[in-house]
C-alpha cells in the first residue's frame, strides 16, 4: 500500500516554479478518515503477518500489542499524513473541485494553476488542496499527463482494535479485508 500511495502521487506530479507559501499546503497535513484507494474502507480487516501495533502514532510511541496472521480487528478509522504534497500544474481548462454537500465542480481551473495532491482516493481521483481550500477531484484531474514526477511523501497510519478491546495506531498495510471490492 505504500507503494502504491507513493507511485500514485508521483504519477500525477509534475515539476512547477514555487508557488507563493500561502498557496501551499501546510507540512505534515492531516486527511483524517481518508481510506486511500480505490474500494478501501474501515470494517473488519484481517492481519496477513505479525504486526506491531502502537499507543500512538509518534515515533517511539510504546508498543500497544502485537497482531499475528489471521487475528481479527476493527479497523476504526486512519490518517493520511501527507509530509511532501505533490505539484500539479493544469495543463488545460476543466471544472473541478467537489465539497460535500454543494453541487457540482467548485473550480474553474486553467492551464498553469497549481494545486498539490494530498491523497489519493481510488478511481483516479485524489483530495487535493487549492489557493488554502481542500477539495475532492474527478478523475479527469488524474488523468493530466506529467512532464516529470515529483514524489510525494505520505504515511497512512490506521487505529484498530483487537478482540480484546485495545486500541491502537499501525503503519503496516499487511491486512486481508481492507478491499471492500474482493
Amino acid at each position: 500500500m505504500k507503494a502504491l500511495l507513493l507511485a500514485a502521487a508521483g504519477l500525477f506530479a509534475s515539476v512547477a516554479p514555487s508557488a507563493q507559501a500561502g498557496n501551499q499546503p501546510p507540512p505534515n497535513y492531516e486527511n483524517w478518515g481518508v481510506c486511500p484507494f480505490e474500494c478501501c474502507t474501515y470494517r473488519e480487516w484481517t492481519a496477513s503477518d505479525d504486526i506491531d501495533v502502537y499507543a500512538t502514532r509518534k515515533a517511539g510511541s510504546a508498543l500497544a500489542f502485537r497482531l499475528h496472521p489471521d487475528e481479527k480487528v476493527t479497523a476504526l478509522t486512519g490518517v493520511v499524513i501527507t509530509e511532501k504534497a505533490a505539484r500539479v500544474r493544469i495543463d488545460r481548462a476543466m471544472q473541478d473541485g467537489y465539497i460535500d454537500g454543494k453541487d457540482g465542480p467548485q473550480l474553474a481551473l486553467k492551464p498553469g494553476d497549481m494545486l498539490y495532491l494530498l491523497a489519493p482516493l481510488g478511481e483516479g481521483a485524489f483530495l487535493f488542496w487549492y489557493q488554502g481550500k481542500v477539495y475532492h477531484s474527478s478523475v479527469e484531474l488524474g488523468a493530466i499527463p506529467t512532464v516529470a514526477a515529483e514524489r510525494a511523501r505520505m504515511v497512512w497510519w490506521k487505529q484498530i482494535r483487537n478482540s480484546a478491546g485495545k486500541q491502537g495506531w499501525t503503519k503496516s498495510d499487511k491486512f486481508g479485508n481492507a478491499d471492500a471490492c474482493g
